[in-house]
């Protein structure tokens, strides 16, 4: 059977473009979430949102606050809100 702990849930995947991040990501997606990922690596960002349906990607630079800000107010309003924040950069 699977898991659906997350359906219906928008999360935010930081580092999410690659390693452990992506797995996390995958798996969110897999459990019925919608997940938005922020990384640095543009080409890696758009590499996973192309693999899964409910993954989205934004390139963001975590170290900067204003673009943390604008990334958040894009997410919140593309995905309806944010219920899951996944901290997986550095």
């Amino acid at each position: 059977m699977m898991e659906t702990r997350f359906a219906n849930k928008r999360a935010v995947v930081t580092g999410g473009a690659a390693g452990i991040g992506a797995a996390i990501a995958t798996r969110i997606a897999a459990e019925g979430g919608t997940v938005m990922v922020w990384d640095r690596d543009a080409d890696a960002t758009a590499s996973i949102s192309e693999k899964v349906d409910t993954i989205h990607g934004m390139t963001v630079d975590l170290t900067d606050p204003e673009a943390v800000n604008q990334a958040a107010a894009a997410t919140a309003e593309k995905l309806g809100g944010i219920d899951v924040l996944v901290c997986s950069a550095g």
